[in-house]
């Protein structure tokens, strides 16, 4: 392979195209990758780089594979020729492959790009080669033909009036003759069904343009096949000759057999098995075996589950069951650890058991999953850093209210005071300014006492939750009762606590405002590694599927996402309303 290979691309997806160079750079760390996305650019890097390997888009709107395929092969230029897509007919890629491409590639399964790159490439290095071999036969063919005698192939000279001037016994055993019969004997009398038969048309055209012929025919007088290769010379013409009649017979039945497959299974590049109805391998393709790290010959006949018992109950053995037993396709991903793969199998069952096509998507579920967790973790930092800038506010704003709006309201209510003493100077406002100063002294301590966080290393949480309830649900005439026979205050941190208790205090608000509610039950437990927090009222309800929508729902589905808590509502119209809260103690 090359060190520095080129390699064009036509594609206008820049992601799709970031996604190829990629994988390309990691097979081939030196390559160059020039990447084209309309007419222009292409035929300009065509003739400019010369690339060893060019792979094309077919979903451009201007400009797709077939015409960049119909350029480059009118050009002459011998190019590996591969066609990457995210989605195609199969027969659309099999005409493609019939114009001249080498293989196409469907995006999904880029995994397998190297394996055509590397199959093309030494395709077309044979191609070169045989050529380069046939050049040098025809350049050295008067050198050999002294020793024609020695070769097992038929050999006839004739001159330009059909009439046989030499014949080899090989030659003369073919043609059914005896040992000097034929030499001085007109072919066209001995052999009158080549008259009218492709061979007549070939003698002519070698004797008159002096070019060399190689044609196939089946002779009717001789019932066989005949390879023929034709020299002409200034005299006439010299014919080499064989009968391959078996081959051809053999080549038939082939072609009939494979005829409706062959493209597909040659240029399919996922993994592909069968298994019988004792679930032993009957045939593996090497795609297979390179995707198993096993000899796919050495698996032929055994037991797949005794092979891999680590599968044994895994979502592929019940897939595999099921497409046997139900006789029908299914299809599954599963993740095989043994392997350390990822795959996706479609399970096509018949008579003799299962066929399985299993792609490999390790890859692109790895990224899959990297890119979840890393959105995840960027979320929980947003929001634990909105949380935390909250609790400072909100921690800040009470502070100020109660150091300094209070001390001064609580100094001007002295002075009113004094004011007492000498009712000549005031009147009866003094008595209504008091009245309203310590109306705003008992609200602004009610404002702190909601905003500051609770001090939850002096008092456990089921004390401070019955301290809410007693200054926010109790006033509003709501009977509350609290249950935590199953409570342990010691499996929950500082933090979760307070999580906990501002949830509490969300939905007190709520209840407040819309519940009109009578009763109100909160309970805590924790049990199997896991809290449960119930707050219930016989309340108003909503409808079920609504409730989303609210910013205090919010508020409370935001806190339990920094812990990896869940949060379920349980409501109805005129049937109260339910929090239930799931949250890991670890």
């Amino acid at each position: 392979m090359q060190k520095a290979m080129k390699i064009l691309m036509l594609e206008d997806s820049p992601t799709d195209a970031e996604l190829v160079q990629r994988l390309l750079k990691k097979e081939y760390p030196q390559c160059r990758i020039d990447l084209a996305v309309t007419r222009e650019a292409f035929l300009q890097a065509l003739y400019q780089v010369e690339p060893d390997v060019i792979l094309a888009d077919n979903s451009l709107p201007q400009f797709d594979a077939r015409e960049a395929l119909r350029i480059v092969r009118d050009s002459g230029i011998n190019t590996p020729f591969i066609m990457v897509s995210g989605t195609t007919t199969e027969e659309f890629a099999v005409q493609m492959i019939k114009d001249g491409a080498d293989d196409y590639i469907l995006k999904d399964r880029l995994i397998r790009l190297p394996a055509a790159i590397e199959t093309a490439l030494r395709h077309h290095e044979a191609e070169r080669e045989k050529a380069r071999a046939l050049q040098k036969l025809v350049e050295s063919e008067e050198k050999y033909r002294t020793i024609v005698e020695r070769i097992s192939d038929g050999f006839i000279v004739m001159n330009r009036s059909w009439e046989a001037t030499y014949i080899n016994p090989a030659a003369e055993k073919l043609l059914r003759r005896p040992a000097g019969y034929l030499p001085g004997k007109n072919i066209q009398d001995e052999f009158s069904d080549i008259n009218d038969r492709p061979f007549f048309a070939a003698f002519e055209e070698a004797i008159y343009t002096g070019k060399n012929k190689y044609l196939e025919l089946y002779s009717v007088s001789l019932d066989r096949w005949i390879q023929a290769s034709i020299f002409p010379s200034g005299d006439g013409i010299a014919v080499f000759f064989r009968d391959f009649s078996e081959q051809r017979k053999a080549e038939e039945e082939a072609r009939k057999s494979e005829e409706k497959y062959r493209i597909f299974i040659q240029r399919v590049t996922d993994a592909f098995i069968s298994l019988d109805h004792n679930w032993c391998y009957t045939y593996l393709n090497q795609q297979a075996g390179e995707l198993i790290h096993r000899k796919p010959e050495d698996l032929i006949g055994k037991n797949v589950w005794a092979e891999f018992p680590d599968a044994v109950h895994s979502s592929t053995f019940t897939a595999f069951n099921q497409a046997m037993n139900e006789q029908r396709y299914i299809s599954n991903v599963d993740y095989y650890a043994p392997l350390d793969l990822w795959q996706e199998n479609h399970i096509y069952p018949s008579e003799d058991g299962i066929s399985v096509f299993i792609r490999n998507i390790t890859e692109k579920k790895k990224l899959e999953l990297e890119l979840q967790e890393r959105q995840r973790k960027e979320q929980l930092k947003m929001i634990a850093a909105a949380l935390e800038a909250q609790e400072k506010e909100r921690n800040a704003i009470g502070a100020e209210l109660h150091d300094n709006v209070n001390q001064i309201l609580v100094g001007t209510r002295v002075m009113l005071s004094v004011l007492r003493e000498h009712p000549e100077q005031t009147g009866e406002i003094v008595n209504n300014c008091l009245d309203n100063l310590s109306l705003a002294i008992r609200e602004n301590r009610k404002i702190a006492h909601e905003l500051v966080a609770p001090d939850l290393s002096k008092e456990d949480l089921p004390g401070q939750l019955s301290r809410l309830c007693e200054t926010m649900l109790r006033p509003a005439g709501i009977d509350t009762f609290l249950q935590y026979e199953d409570y342990s205050e010691s499996k929950l941190d500082e933090k979760r606590k307070l999580s906990l208790y501002r949830i509490a205090q969300e939905q007190c608000t709520n209840i407040i405002k819309y519940a009109h509610a009578k009763n109100v039950i909160l309970t805590l437990s924790t049990l199997n590694g896991s809290l449960a927090f119930r707050i219930a009222d016989d309340g108003i309800g909503a409808e079920a599927g609504k409730t989303a929508m609210g910013i205090g729902l919010q508020n409370i589905s935001n806190r339990l996402t920094v812990f990896g808590g869940t949060l379920q509502v349980i409501t109805n119209p005129g049937e109260g309303f339910e929090l239930e809260i799931a949250l890991p103690l670890h």
